[in-house]
Protein backbone atom coordinates (compact mmCIF):
# COMPACT_ATOMS: atom_id res chain seq x y z
CA UNK A 1 0.00 0.00 0.00
CA UNK A 2 1.28 3.18 -0.97
CA UNK A 3 1.49 5.73 1.90
CA UNK A 4 1.55 9.56 1.40
CA UNK A 5 2.31 12.28 3.77
CA UNK A 6 0.11 15.56 4.97
CA UNK A 7 1.29 17.08 1.84
CA UNK A 8 0.55 14.19 -0.42
CA UNK A 9 3.96 13.30 -1.13
CA UNK A 10 4.45 9.50 -1.62
CA UNK A 11 6.78 7.74 1.28
CA UNK A 12 9.75 6.39 0.05
CA UNK A 13 10.47 3.67 3.08
CA UNK A 14 14.00 3.18 1.84
CA UNK A 15 15.15 6.93 2.99
CA UNK A 16 13.78 6.15 6.41
CA UNK A 17 16.53 3.72 7.41
CA UNK A 18 19.71 5.86 6.99
CA UNK A 19 20.10 9.22 8.99
CA UNK A 20 19.61 12.51 6.43
CA UNK A 21 20.64 14.99 8.76
CA UNK A 22 23.46 13.63 10.65
CA UNK A 23 26.82 15.81 11.77
CA UNK A 24 29.99 15.44 9.88
CA UNK A 25 33.85 16.20 10.38
CA UNK A 26 34.75 17.65 7.12
CA UNK A 27 31.41 18.40 5.48
CA UNK A 28 28.56 21.58 5.66
CA UNK A 29 27.18 20.19 8.75
CA UNK A 30 30.15 20.48 11.42
CA UNK A 31 29.03 21.02 14.94
CA UNK A 32 32.03 24.03 15.40
CA UNK A 33 31.01 27.47 14.88
CA UNK A 34 32.32 29.60 12.25
CA UNK A 35 31.75 33.34 12.63
CA UNK A 36 31.00 33.99 16.44
CA UNK A 37 28.56 37.06 15.20
CA UNK A 38 28.41 38.37 18.89
CA UNK A 39 31.58 39.44 19.06
CA UNK A 40 32.37 42.71 18.97
CA UNK A 41 28.81 43.14 17.70
CA UNK A 42 27.51 46.48 16.52
CA UNK A 43 24.18 47.90 15.09
CA UNK A 44 25.32 48.02 11.68
CA UNK A 45 26.86 44.38 12.17
CA UNK A 46 23.33 43.32 13.34
CA UNK A 47 21.49 44.68 10.72
CA UNK A 48 23.48 42.69 7.91
CA UNK A 49 22.94 39.52 9.39
CA UNK A 50 18.99 39.86 10.00
CA UNK A 51 19.42 41.16 6.30
CA UNK A 52 21.29 38.19 5.21
CA UNK A 53 18.93 36.08 7.23
CA UNK A 54 15.97 37.94 5.25
CA UNK A 55 17.94 36.57 1.69
CA UNK A 56 17.81 32.88 2.81
CA UNK A 57 21.31 32.63 4.64
CA UNK A 58 20.34 32.17 8.25
CA UNK A 59 23.65 30.64 9.20
CA UNK A 60 24.95 33.69 10.96
CA UNK A 61 21.86 34.55 12.72
CA UNK A 62 21.24 30.88 14.46
CA UNK A 63 24.63 30.94 15.81
CA UNK A 64 23.87 34.52 17.51
CA UNK A 65 21.00 33.21 18.65
CA UNK A 66 23.04 30.34 20.23
CA UNK A 67 25.30 32.26 21.66
CA UNK A 68 22.73 34.96 23.19
CA UNK A 69 21.73 31.93 25.08
CA UNK A 70 25.07 31.29 26.67
CA UNK A 71 26.22 34.58 27.12
CA UNK A 72 22.89 36.97 28.37
CA UNK A 73 21.89 35.14 31.72
CA UNK A 74 18.84 36.55 32.30
CA UNK A 75 17.57 35.62 28.60
CA UNK A 76 18.80 32.00 29.18
CA UNK A 77 16.44 31.96 32.09
CA UNK A 78 13.33 33.28 30.95
CA UNK A 79 13.65 31.14 27.64
CA UNK A 80 14.27 27.77 29.79
CA UNK A 81 11.35 28.35 31.90
CA UNK A 82 9.12 29.05 29.22
CA UNK A 83 10.28 25.73 27.71
CA UNK A 84 10.90 23.56 31.08
CA UNK A 85 7.28 24.94 31.42
CA UNK A 86 5.78 22.67 28.67
CA UNK A 87 8.15 19.82 28.71
CA UNK A 88 7.39 18.78 32.52
CA UNK A 89 3.70 18.68 31.41
CA UNK A 90 1.94 15.08 31.19
CA UNK A 91 1.18 13.49 27.56
CA UNK A 92 -2.09 12.06 27.50
CA UNK A 93 -2.90 10.13 24.02
CA UNK A 94 -6.73 10.36 23.24
CA UNK A 95 -8.74 7.81 20.86
CA UNK A 96 -10.74 10.18 17.63
CA UNK A 97 -13.82 8.49 19.03
CA UNK A 98 -15.47 5.29 20.70
CA UNK A 99 -14.91 2.91 18.30
CA UNK A 100 -13.37 0.00 18.81
CA UNK A 101 -10.65 0.92 16.21
CA UNK A 102 -9.97 4.13 17.84
CA UNK A 103 -9.67 2.90 21.15
CA UNK A 104 -7.16 0.33 19.32
CA UNK A 105 -5.16 3.14 17.38
CA UNK A 106 -4.84 4.81 21.05
CA UNK A 107 -3.75 2.21 22.83
CA UNK A 108 -1.11 1.21 19.95
CA UNK A 109 0.30 4.84 20.32
CA UNK A 110 0.77 4.84 23.91
CA UNK A 111 2.39 1.78 23.44
CA UNK A 112 4.85 3.03 21.45
CA UNK A 113 5.69 6.46 22.14
CA UNK A 114 5.05 6.76 26.21
CA UNK A 115 5.42 3.10 27.04
CA UNK A 116 8.16 2.04 25.25
CA UNK A 117 11.73 2.87 25.10
CA UNK A 118 11.18 6.17 23.03
CA UNK A 119 11.99 8.55 25.13
CA UNK A 120 9.43 11.60 24.28
CA UNK A 121 9.18 13.94 27.65
CA UNK A 122 13.16 14.61 27.01
CA UNK A 123 12.62 15.44 22.97
CA UNK A 124 9.84 17.56 24.36
CA UNK A 125 12.98 20.55 25.19
CA UNK A 126 14.89 19.89 22.10
CA UNK A 127 11.67 20.76 19.52
CA UNK A 128 10.49 23.85 21.71
CA UNK A 129 13.66 25.46 20.63
CA UNK A 130 11.87 26.74 17.84
CA UNK A 131 10.55 29.44 20.53
CA UNK A 132 14.05 31.40 20.45
CA UNK A 133 15.04 30.60 16.54
CA UNK A 134 11.80 30.59 14.68
CA UNK A 135 12.14 26.38 14.02
CA UNK A 136 12.88 23.61 14.91
CA UNK A 137 14.17 19.87 13.29
CA UNK A 138 14.39 16.34 14.99
CA UNK A 139 15.18 13.47 13.22
CA UNK A 140 13.42 10.56 13.61
CA UNK A 141 15.25 7.35 13.37
CA UNK A 142 12.61 4.58 12.66
CA UNK A 143 13.53 0.62 13.16
CA UNK A 144 11.89 -1.14 10.87
CA UNK A 145 12.16 -4.91 12.34
CA UNK A 146 8.47 -6.27 12.61
CA UNK A 147 6.65 -2.93 11.92
CA UNK A 148 7.93 0.67 11.52
CA UNK A 149 8.56 1.85 15.43
CA UNK A 150 10.42 4.68 15.93
CA UNK A 151 13.22 4.39 18.19
CA UNK A 152 15.05 7.61 18.87
CA UNK A 153 14.45 11.54 18.19
CA UNK A 154 17.73 13.69 17.82
CA UNK A 155 17.43 17.31 17.93
CA UNK A 156 19.56 18.37 14.72
CA UNK A 157 21.41 22.02 14.68
CA UNK A 158 19.22 24.35 12.94
CA UNK A 159 22.14 25.66 11.34
CA UNK A 160 21.97 23.04 8.98
CA UNK A 161 18.75 23.67 8.02
CA UNK A 162 17.70 26.50 5.59
CA UNK A 163 14.08 27.06 4.32
CA UNK A 164 13.29 27.45 0.14
CA UNK A 165 13.86 30.78 -1.89
CA UNK A 166 10.51 30.85 -3.16
CA UNK A 167 7.86 30.29 -0.27
CA UNK A 168 9.66 30.87 3.01
CA UNK A 169 8.32 28.09 4.64
CA UNK A 170 9.43 24.52 3.22
CA UNK A 171 12.65 23.69 5.32
CA UNK A 172 15.71 21.76 3.34
CA UNK A 173 18.61 20.31 4.84
CA UNK A 174 22.01 21.57 4.04
CA UNK A 175 23.60 18.57 1.86
CA UNK A 176 26.66 18.99 -0.23
CA UNK A 177 25.24 15.74 -2.18
CA UNK A 178 22.04 18.27 -2.47
CA UNK A 179 20.10 18.79 -5.74
CA UNK A 180 21.70 21.77 -7.54
CA UNK A 181 19.24 24.29 -9.25
CA UNK A 182 20.21 27.83 -11.23
CA UNK A 183 19.30 30.86 -9.81
CA UNK A 184 16.59 31.73 -12.10
CA UNK A 185 13.15 31.21 -11.22
CA UNK A 186 11.82 29.76 -14.05
CA UNK A 187 13.98 26.92 -14.53
CA UNK A 188 12.42 25.90 -11.14
CA UNK A 189 10.41 22.83 -11.25
CA UNK A 190 7.15 24.43 -10.48
CA UNK A 191 5.45 21.12 -9.12
CA UNK A 192 7.89 20.01 -6.56
CA UNK A 193 6.81 19.43 -2.94
CA UNK A 194 3.22 20.41 -4.55
CA UNK A 195 0.29 19.05 -2.60
CA UNK A 196 -2.33 16.45 -4.44
CA UNK A 197 -4.45 18.50 -6.52
CA UNK A 198 -2.82 21.86 -6.67
CA UNK A 199 -3.15 22.63 -9.89
CA UNK A 200 0.09 22.23 -12.72
CA UNK A 201 2.29 25.59 -12.34
CA UNK A 202 0.34 26.67 -9.33
CA UNK A 203 2.47 29.63 -8.01
CA UNK A 204 0.83 28.69 -4.55
CA UNK A 205 2.46 25.06 -4.84
CA UNK A 206 6.23 26.47 -5.94
CA UNK A 207 9.29 25.41 -3.99
CA UNK A 208 12.99 26.80 -4.68
CA UNK A 209 15.78 24.75 -4.09
CA UNK A 210 18.87 26.26 -2.33
CA UNK A 211 21.92 24.80 -3.95
CA UNK A 212 23.60 22.72 -1.44
CA UNK A 213 20.28 21.82 -0.21
CA UNK A 214 18.14 18.47 0.24
CA UNK A 215 14.13 18.39 0.64
CA UNK A 216 13.72 16.46 4.25
CA UNK A 217 12.42 13.10 3.53
CA UNK A 218 8.66 12.67 4.56
CA UNK A 219 8.04 11.40 7.47
CA UNK A 220 11.86 11.77 8.68
CA UNK A 221 11.81 14.70 10.53
CA UNK A 222 9.50 16.47 13.60
CA UNK A 223 9.72 20.08 12.03
CA UNK A 224 8.35 22.72 14.80
CA UNK A 225 7.55 26.52 14.06
CA UNK A 226 6.77 28.71 17.20
CA UNK A 227 6.17 32.09 15.48
CA UNK A 228 6.40 34.75 18.26
CA UNK A 229 4.24 36.48 15.19
CA UNK A 230 2.80 36.62 12.11
CA UNK A 231 5.32 35.74 8.83
CA UNK A 232 7.95 33.79 7.92
CA UNK A 233 9.23 30.96 10.00
CA UNK A 234 12.53 32.38 9.79
CA UNK A 235 11.50 35.73 11.28
CA UNK A 236 9.37 34.61 13.91
CA UNK A 237 11.45 33.63 16.43
CA UNK A 238 12.24 35.50 19.25
CA UNK A 239 15.92 36.07 19.18
CA UNK A 240 15.19 38.30 16.34
CA UNK A 241 13.59 40.85 18.46
CA UNK A 242 15.63 40.31 21.52
CA UNK A 243 18.76 40.50 19.32
CA UNK A 244 18.33 44.46 19.91
CA UNK A 245 17.90 43.95 23.63
CA UNK A 246 20.64 42.27 23.86
CA UNK A 247 23.04 44.51 21.69
CA UNK A 248 22.21 47.62 23.76
CA UNK A 249 22.37 45.48 26.84
CA UNK A 250 25.98 44.48 26.36
CA UNK A 251 27.11 47.71 25.34
CA UNK A 252 26.13 49.36 28.10
CA UNK A 253 27.00 46.35 30.56
CA UNK A 254 30.69 47.19 28.88
CA UNK A 255 30.39 51.13 29.81
CA UNK A 256 29.37 50.24 33.29
CA UNK A 257 32.61 47.62 33.75
CA UNK A 258 34.79 50.72 32.33
CA UNK A 259 33.01 52.85 34.73
CA UNK A 260 33.42 51.03 37.52
CA UNK A 261 37.18 50.64 36.80
CA UNK A 262 37.54 54.48 36.98
CA UNK A 263 35.08 55.54 39.58
CA UNK A 264 35.15 52.28 41.73
CA UNK A 265 38.55 53.27 43.64
CA UNK A 266 39.19 56.99 44.62
CA UNK A 267 41.50 58.87 42.71
CA UNK A 268 44.65 58.81 43.54
CA UNK A 269 47.32 62.16 43.80
CA UNK A 270 51.17 61.92 43.89
CA UNK A 271 53.17 64.80 44.94
CA UNK A 272 56.55 66.06 44.33
CA UNK A 273 58.60 68.85 46.01
CA UNK A 274 60.90 71.17 43.33
CA UNK A 275 64.17 69.50 43.34
CA UNK A 276 62.79 66.00 42.41
CA UNK A 277 64.46 64.95 39.59
CA UNK A 278 63.02 62.83 36.70
CA UNK A 279 64.05 59.86 38.07
CA UNK A 280 62.44 61.09 41.14
CA UNK A 281 59.46 61.70 39.18
CA UNK A 282 59.05 58.48 37.17
CA UNK A 283 59.65 56.73 40.55
CA UNK A 284 56.41 58.33 41.81
CA UNK A 285 54.20 57.89 39.29
CA UNK A 286 55.25 54.19 39.17
CA UNK A 287 54.11 53.86 42.75
CA UNK A 288 50.87 55.71 42.54
CA UNK A 289 50.27 52.62 39.61
CA UNK A 290 51.12 50.28 41.69
CA UNK A 291 48.78 51.11 44.60
CA UNK A 292 45.77 50.76 42.19
CA UNK A 293 46.89 47.61 41.25
CA UNK A 294 49.16 46.04 43.92
CA UNK A 295 47.86 48.13 47.06
CA UNK A 296 51.46 48.50 48.17
CA UNK A 297 54.34 50.77 46.88
CA UNK A 298 57.37 52.49 48.52
CA UNK A 299 58.06 56.22 47.92
CA UNK A 300 60.94 58.74 49.63
CA UNK A 301 59.84 60.68 52.63
CA UNK A 302 59.91 63.92 50.32
CA UNK A 303 57.26 62.82 48.45
CA UNK A 304 53.54 62.39 49.36
CA UNK A 305 49.88 60.59 47.69
CA UNK A 306 46.81 61.12 48.23
CA UNK A 307 43.72 59.59 47.64
CA UNK A 308 40.77 61.87 46.39
CA UNK A 309 37.17 60.77 46.91
CA UNK A 310 34.98 61.06 43.33
CA UNK A 311 31.63 62.87 44.00
CA UNK A 312 28.44 62.09 42.17
CA UNK A 313 29.43 58.83 41.03
CA UNK A 314 26.57 57.15 41.94
CA UNK A 315 24.16 58.80 39.43
CA UNK A 316 25.89 57.53 36.98
CA UNK A 317 26.42 54.32 38.12
CA UNK A 318 22.20 54.10 38.62
CA UNK A 319 21.62 55.25 35.49
CA UNK A 320 23.11 52.26 33.77
CA UNK A 321 21.57 49.65 36.25
CA UNK A 322 18.38 51.29 35.49
CA UNK A 323 18.86 51.17 32.00
CA UNK A 324 19.94 46.95 32.34
CA UNK A 325 17.01 46.37 34.56
CA UNK A 326 14.73 47.92 31.69
CA UNK A 327 16.38 46.06 28.71
CA UNK A 328 15.39 42.68 31.23
CA UNK A 329 12.24 43.73 31.39
CA UNK A 330 12.15 44.38 28.01
CA UNK A 331 12.92 40.54 27.38
CA UNK A 332 10.84 39.08 30.11
CA UNK A 333 8.24 40.66 28.51
CA UNK A 334 8.86 39.26 24.79
CA UNK A 335 9.54 35.88 26.52
CA UNK A 336 6.74 35.07 29.27
CA UNK A 337 4.22 38.33 28.34
CA UNK A 338 4.71 39.79 31.98
CA UNK A 339 7.33 40.65 34.59
CA UNK A 340 5.75 39.49 38.03
CA UNK A 341 6.46 36.12 37.89
CA UNK A 342 10.13 36.64 37.51
CA UNK A 343 11.29 39.52 39.70
CA UNK A 344 9.22 42.15 42.28
CA UNK A 345 9.23 45.88 40.87
CA UNK A 346 11.20 48.15 43.09
CA UNK A 347 7.85 50.34 43.99
CA UNK A 348 6.66 46.74 44.97
CA UNK A 349 3.23 44.49 43.63
CA UNK A 350 0.37 43.56 44.62
CA UNK A 351 -0.76 40.02 45.12
CA UNK A 352 -4.20 40.92 42.13
CA UNK A 353 -1.32 41.92 39.56
CA UNK A 354 0.90 38.83 40.30
CA UNK A 355 -2.39 37.04 40.00
CA UNK A 356 -3.24 38.27 36.38
CA UNK A 357 0.49 38.26 35.60
CA UNK A 358 0.60 34.07 36.53
CA UNK A 359 -2.68 34.05 34.09
CA UNK A 360 -1.04 35.40 31.13
CA UNK A 361 1.95 33.17 31.49
CA UNK A 362 -0.70 30.48 31.82
CA UNK A 363 -2.08 31.30 28.72
CA UNK A 364 1.18 31.40 26.73
CA UNK A 365 1.97 27.82 27.88
CA UNK A 366 -1.22 26.72 27.26
CA UNK A 367 -0.57 28.39 23.31
CA UNK A 368 2.94 26.19 23.45
CA UNK A 369 1.52 23.25 24.64
CA UNK A 370 -1.32 23.47 21.79
CA UNK A 371 0.89 24.01 19.03
CA UNK A 372 3.42 21.40 20.21
CA UNK A 373 0.80 18.73 20.34
CA UNK A 374 -0.48 19.36 16.76
CA UNK A 375 2.93 19.31 15.08
CA UNK A 376 3.95 15.84 17.28
CA UNK A 377 0.91 14.46 15.52
CA UNK A 378 1.33 15.52 12.63
CA UNK A 379 4.55 14.23 11.90
CA UNK A 380 4.59 11.59 14.58
CA UNK A 381 1.37 10.06 15.68
CA UNK A 382 0.06 9.83 12.44
CA UNK A 383 2.97 8.50 10.64
CA UNK A 384 3.25 5.65 13.47
CA UNK A 385 -0.92 4.79 12.64
CA UNK A 386 -0.35 4.47 8.92
CA UNK A 387 2.28 2.06 9.06
CA UNK A 388 0.78 -0.61 11.54
CA UNK A 389 -2.70 0.12 10.28
CA UNK A 390 -2.82 2.20 7.04
CA UNK A 391 -4.32 5.45 6.16
CA UNK A 392 -7.59 6.48 8.33
CA UNK A 393 -9.94 9.20 8.34
CA UNK A 394 -9.28 10.13 11.73
CA UNK A 395 -5.77 9.38 14.31
CA UNK A 396 -5.48 9.48 18.09
CA UNK A 397 -4.18 12.79 19.33
CA UNK A 398 -1.63 13.36 21.93
CA UNK A 399 -2.60 16.38 24.08
CA UNK A 400 0.21 17.84 26.25
CA UNK A 401 -1.93 18.51 29.24
CA UNK A 402 -2.08 21.62 31.50
CA UNK A 403 -2.37 21.34 35.51
CA UNK A 404 -6.53 21.66 36.07
CA UNK A 405 -7.39 24.32 37.95
CA UNK A 406 -10.92 22.66 39.10
CA UNK A 407 -10.36 21.00 42.71
CA UNK A 408 -10.24 17.17 42.11
CA UNK A 409 -12.59 16.40 44.84
CA UNK A 410 -15.02 19.32 43.95
CA UNK A 411 -14.87 17.68 40.25
CA UNK A 412 -15.43 13.89 42.30
CA UNK A 413 -18.03 15.24 44.08
CA UNK A 414 -20.32 16.58 41.02
CA UNK A 415 -19.87 13.59 39.99
CA UNK A 416 -21.12 11.54 42.12
CA UNK A 417 -24.39 13.29 42.54
CA UNK A 418 -25.02 13.81 38.67
CA UNK A 419 -24.87 9.54 39.23
CA UNK A 420 -26.92 9.17 41.89
CA UNK A 421 -29.39 11.08 40.23
CA UNK A 422 -29.34 9.09 37.01
CA UNK A 423 -26.85 9.90 35.21
CA UNK A 424 -24.55 7.76 33.02
CA UNK A 425 -21.01 8.03 32.92
CA UNK A 426 -18.34 7.03 30.92
CA UNK A 427 -15.87 5.20 33.64
CA UNK A 428 -12.80 6.41 30.39
CA UNK A 429 -13.93 9.67 30.09
CA UNK A 430 -13.53 9.95 34.06
CA UNK A 431 -10.28 8.52 33.67
CA UNK A 432 -9.23 10.95 30.59
CA UNK A 433 -10.07 13.89 32.53
CA UNK A 434 -8.07 13.00 35.55
CA UNK A 435 -5.33 11.79 33.39
CA UNK A 436 -5.23 8.28 34.90
CA UNK A 437 -4.67 5.11 32.20
CA UNK A 438 -6.73 2.37 32.32
CA UNK A 439 -6.60 -0.89 35.21
CA UNK A 440 -4.49 -3.38 33.29
CA UNK A 441 -6.57 -6.76 33.17
CA UNK A 442 -5.35 -8.63 37.07
CA UNK A 443 -4.45 -5.21 38.30
CA UNK A 444 -5.26 -4.38 42.16
CA UNK A 445 -7.88 -1.66 42.14
CA UNK A 446 -9.00 0.67 45.01
CA UNK A 447 -12.55 -0.57 46.64
CA UNK A 448 -14.92 1.70 48.50
CA UNK A 449 -14.09 2.84 51.59
CA UNK A 450 -16.46 1.18 53.37
CA UNK A 451 -15.58 2.78 56.58
CA UNK A 452 -17.07 6.51 55.20
CA UNK A 453 -20.26 5.17 54.15
CA UNK A 454 -21.09 2.78 56.66
CA UNK A 455 -21.90 0.26 54.26
CA UNK A 456 -20.37 -3.18 52.82
CA UNK A 457 -21.34 -3.55 48.84
CA UNK A 458 -20.93 -7.19 49.79
CA UNK A 459 -23.00 -7.43 52.56
CA UNK A 460 -26.08 -9.47 52.42
CA UNK A 461 -29.39 -7.29 52.80
CA UNK A 462 -30.69 -6.32 56.23
CA UNK A 463 -33.03 -8.79 58.15
CA UNK A 464 -36.28 -6.80 59.07
CA UNK A 465 -36.63 -8.74 62.27
CA UNK A 466 -39.32 -8.39 64.78
CA UNK A 467 -37.03 -7.65 67.67
CA UNK A 468 -35.64 -4.24 65.11
CA UNK A 469 -38.96 -2.72 64.09
CA UNK A 470 -39.94 -3.13 67.72
CA UNK A 471 -36.96 -0.86 68.43
CA UNK A 472 -37.54 1.22 65.77
CA UNK A 473 -40.94 2.30 67.26
CA UNK A 474 -40.07 2.99 70.83
CA UNK A 475 -37.05 5.06 69.37
CA UNK A 476 -39.75 6.91 67.19
CA UNK A 477 -42.31 6.77 69.99
CA UNK A 478 -39.80 8.64 72.84
CA UNK A 479 -38.59 11.48 69.73
CA UNK A 480 -42.55 12.33 69.10
CA UNK A 481 -42.65 10.90 65.60
CA UNK A 482 -44.42 8.27 63.85
CA UNK A 483 -42.83 5.59 61.66
CA UNK A 484 -44.10 7.50 58.78
CA UNK A 485 -42.37 10.46 59.21
CA UNK A 486 -39.35 8.42 60.19
CA UNK A 487 -39.53 7.03 56.93
CA UNK A 488 -39.82 10.10 55.32
CA UNK A 489 -37.27 11.75 57.03
CA UNK A 490 -34.51 8.35 56.00
CA UNK A 491 -35.71 8.71 52.62
CA UNK A 492 -35.05 12.51 51.84
CA UNK A 493 -31.78 11.85 51.76
CA UNK A 494 -30.05 9.86 49.50
CA UNK A 495 -27.01 7.76 50.71
CA UNK A 496 -23.99 9.49 48.20
CA UNK A 497 -21.81 6.68 46.74
CA UNK A 498 -18.15 6.79 47.33
CA UNK A 499 -16.10 7.53 44.04
CA UNK A 500 -12.61 7.13 44.89
CA UNK A 501 -12.26 3.63 43.11
CA UNK A 502 -12.49 5.98 39.74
Amino acid sequence: MQLYDYLGRPIDTGLLKDEQAAPQLAGIRNVYPQYYPSSNLTPWKLVSILRRTDYGEPWEYLELAEEMEEKDLHYLAVLGTRKESVAQLELIIKPADNSADSLKHADYVREKLLDGPLNLSDALFDMLDAIGKGFSATEIIWDQGAEWTPTRLIWRDPRWFQFDWISGNQLLVRSIEGQQIPAAPDTIDPNFFAPTGAPAGSMGARVGIQPMTTPLAPWKFITHIAKAKSGLPIRGGLARAIAWAYLFKHLVLKDWVTFTEVYGQPLRVGKYGPGATENDKNLLLQAVANIGTDSAAIIPDSMLIEFTELKNSGAGNDIYERFLLYLNDQITLATLGQTLTTQMPREGGSRAAAQVHQAVRRDILASDAQRLSSTINRDLVRPLVDFKFGPQKVYPQLSIGLPDDQDIKTFADAISELADRGLEVDQRTILDKLGLPEPEEGAKLLQPNTQLTGDDPDAPPEDDSDDSNKDAQRKNASTGKTSKQAAQKKTSVPRRRNWQQY
